[in-house]
């Protein structure tokens, strides 16, 4: 028998403060986080990863099942990715990440074992 698991919760922390990044990074973690494979990658991370889009921040923090997206970061991350939008659009709609990040157009920092396990919840999902 399996064990039906909870809803990941997804909330920004200041919404009316938040850009346009984070809420419609929201959007998005609010489906890939609750499918069954995102449920377990969420459960299993732990900590701070900043993304920065051109001039937009935001920081994923994620802790006991869930995740808050806030604008400013309250510590330091653990990780973090940058770049301009249009690269970091590809790597979401299903693009490759080692181009990008090899050619310069995304940087990455911090504990990248991370980052990789993250990368399914920031990937739109397929549609049929």
């Amino acid at each position: 028998m399996s064990q039906v698991q909870s809803p990941v919760l997804v909330r920004v922390e200041d919404p009316e403060r938040m850009n346009l990044m984070g809420l419609l990074m929201r959007g998005l973690l609010e489906t890939t986080a609750n499918s069954e494979r995102g449920r377990r990658i969420v459960r299993s991370l732990r900590g701070d990863v900043k993304v920065v889009a051109g001039s937009m921040a935001v920081t994923l923090c994620f802790s006991e099942g869930e995740v808050i997206l806030r604008r400013e970061a309250k510590s330091s991350p653990r990780a973090s990715v940058s770049g301009e939008m249009k690269p970091l659009l590809e790597i979401v709609a299903g693009g490759g990440l080692v181009l990008p990040v090899l050619s310069g157009r995304v940087r990455v920092r911090g504990n990248l074992l991370m980052l990789l396990k993250m990368l399914p919840l920031i990937r739109a999902p397929k549609t049929a």
